[in-house]
Formats: C-alpha cells, structure tokens, sequence
C-alpha cells in the first residue's frame, strides 16, 4: 500500500501526465496525416492504426483509478518519459524507488 501523501502526489500528477501522453499521440497523429508521399486512404488507414495503438497504450497506462493500481501505473508513465526528474522529487524514495522502470 502506498502512502497517503504519494496517493494525493499521484493522483495530481496522473492528469498532467495523461495530458502529456495525448498531446504526444496528437503529434503523432498530425505526422501520419502530413505524409504526403502517401495516398489519402494510405494516411488514412495509418492514421487509423495509429489510434487504435494509441489508444490501447492509453488505457493500459491510465485506465482505473485505485491504490492497488497506482505503483504499476505510474511505473508506465515514467516508462513512457511522461513524468520529469523534477517531479519525483515530490515522492517518497519509496515510491520513487517502487517505480523505477527496469529492464528494456
């Protein structure tokens, strides 16, 4: 169980972090659509996949709201480059230390 203040941090923060997370799919997105060495129905079907990916990472990153969920999320999100180094600072060295992404 995590503590009550990285619960609050956390909670706050989730949103900031789901922000960032859509303003990078957009992007995305907005590049698949400027391919412009490709037919309108080829960017159309990139774009599509494109989504759909994007979609499926978003919910695995972001969907729920629990404690029991907090530790596996927001060890994502900082998997995902979508939390920076200055706002672990916030956290318990706990917290910080139970989300460090590891392996590749």
């Amino acid at each position: 169980m995590i503590k009550e203040s990285d619960w609050k941090r956390f909670s706050r923060l989730k949103e900031t972090a789901l922000d960032r997370y859509c303003e990078r799919a957009l992007a995305e997105c907005r590049a698949k659509m400027e391919q412009e060495d490709r037919s309108n129905h080829e960017r159309f079907l990139d774009l599509y996949e494109q989504v759909r990916e994007a979609d499926k990472r978003l919910a695995l990153i972001f969907d729920g709201h629990a404690r029991s969920k907090a530790l596996d999320q927001f060890t994502c999100m900082r998997r995902e480059g979508l939390i920076e180094d200055a706002e672990l600072a916030a956290f318990t060295e706990e917290f910080v230390e139970n989300t460090r992404p590891r392996g590749g």
